[in-house]
Order: C-alpha cells, then structure tokens, then sequence
C-alpha cells in the first residue's frame, strides 16, 4: 500500500491521532505511515497522511504552498499565540473600518520576517522548544524569512476578523495572528483555523476520518506521482533506472530542466527524485523501485 491520502482532521486531536485512527483500520498490517505537514489539535482541514514509500517525499510535499481560513480574535494575547493558552496581555479591540483593515492585512504580503510561536515542534538546543516552553524555561524562537502569497479579508465583526491567506512552507498563521494584533494597536490570538488546501490537496476533495475502512482508504489514495505533479517528469529507460537505484548519475535527456525533478520509467514501478545539473541526473531520493 503506497500512495498519500488526503485526509480533513477534525479539530480537538493531534495530527499523530489521525495516524494511529488510520493503523488500527488497517490492523493486523503495520504500513509505515507518516504525514506531510502537521496541524495544531485546535486546527482543522487538510492533512496528508503518506503510505509506505510515499513517506519518502515528504519534503517535498511539505514544501508546497499551504492555504488556510482563520479567525483572528482581538482584545488579548496568549502565550500560545491562539486560544487554547493563557492570556498575556488584554487591550481594547481596534477602531477600524473593513476598508483600513483590509489595508493593514495588504502589508503582510510578499516575503515578510515571522518570529515563529513560542510553543511548537522547533527545536532549542536539540529540545522542542513547547517542552522548554511548558517547563517554564526560556524560549527564543527565531526570525525566519516565509511569504505571504496573498491574504483576504473574509469578514470583520469586531472583534473577530475572518481570513483566508496563502502561504509558504514554514509559515505560523498564530505568529500572523498575533502581528496583526500588534499592528493594528492593539492585540489578538487565532481563535481558529481551516487549512484549505496543501499544494495541489484541497479540503473539498479529503475524506473524512469517521467510518473510513480499508477499502475507502485504498480507493482514495492518490499515486506518488500524481502527488508530486509539481515537479517536471523525466522518463529514464529501465538499465538507467538501475544505475539512479545504485546512487549513480546518469545522463540528462535534452531539455531536462534544471533544479529537482521526478525520474520514472514508463512502467512506473521506479520513482526517484533527482537533481538535474551538469547535465546529469543525480539522485537524491529513491521513492521506490522494483
């Protein structure tokens, strides 16, 4: 069983809940299933769980663009930066019309400076910087660069604001919470969040977790290769395929472009990722071969 299966996470279970819904359907088989892209307990939406030698590719399926709706919550700051913390800090919601805040929301586009959430899966000195965090210990997350795609404001009741962004690998939509908070005067937290799409994954087409049984599950596995669709496809003849499968370059057909791309043969029982330089096929990431 391989493939990746587009899965809407309810909201109130982690990420590695969903995995483990899916392992018990899949009992007595032990496939190894990981994910590409996790979501806080409170989030909701597309999450993609990898099968058997998908797990391979997460990197490049976590790389993708993500697309998310939020509620952004004003009047106070949490130390998690959404609702399920404490509250640090209370200031009177901002005074500004829909037009003013869709202005102020404008500024976040493009490539901006995320200082990410104290409280995540990063690490500090080798330790998630939550488990520093919950212990009391001190936690300096660092600036890192992301971008904002585009950002929509959906609706303004204060004082909640209602959004929808697009954005980069890497990107906290609780630290853009929290700085739209801050620039607007005053402060906030994610009160909730929907991702709605994870690269070519939209929530319109992912099953639900609930009655899910083995044979929906193989029938709504989507192919490695349909998956990775992103990357330009290079078809390699079989005594080529086993050079890439003995961590040897080969020659690069004319016109391959340049950077990563996705080595096949015609009957697809290979998939690698390779690096296309020089004018040769390195390869990077065997996903399988037969």
């Amino acid at each position: 069983m391989r493939g990746v299966l587009n899965v809407d996470k309810p909201s109130g279970i982690t990420s590695f809940d969903c995995i483990r819904r899916l392992r018990a359907v899949l009992r007595p088989d032990r496939p190894a299933l990981g994910h590409a892209g996790t979501l806080d307990p409170m989030a909701s939406g597309v999450l993609l769980v990898l099968f058997g030698p998908a797990t391979r590719a997460s990197r490049w399926l976590m790389g993708s663009d993500k697309e998310y709706e939020a509620v952004v919550q004003f009047g106070a700051r949490t130390d998690t930066d959404d609702v399920t913390g404490t509250v640090v800090e209370e200031q009177p919601a901002p005074g500004l019309d829909r037009a003013e805040l869709a202005a102020l929301l404008a500024g976040f586009t493009g490539e901006i400076e995320q200082v990410p959430p104290r409280f995540t899966a990063l690490k500090q000195g080798g330790v998630a910087q939550h488990r520093l965090a919950r212990a009391g210990r001190p936690v300096e997350p660092k600036p890192r660069t992301v971008a904002v795609r585009e950002i929509v404001l959906l609706d303004w009741q204060p004082p909640r604001l209602r959004l929808r962004c697009r954005v980069s690998s890497g990107f906290y939509v609780r630290s853009l919470a929290r700085d739209i908070g801050s620039r607007a005067g005053s402060c906030a937290t994610l009160a909730g969040l929907v991702r709605t799409a994870s690269g070519r994954f939209r929530l319109a087409d992912a099953v639900a977790l609930d009655n899910l049984d083995r044979a929906g599950i193989e029938h709504a596995l989507v192919p490695v290769v349909d998956a990775l669709a992103g990357l330009a496809r290079v078809e390699v003849a079989p005594e080529l395929a086993r050079d890439l499968l003995q961590g040897r370059p080969i020659p690069a057909p004319a016109g391959t472009p340049g950077g990563t791309v996705l080595c096949l043969n015609r009957e697809l029982d290979f998939l690698g990722v390779c690096d296309c330089r020089d004018d040769a096929l390195h390869p990077k990431r065997l996903i399988h071969g037969n």
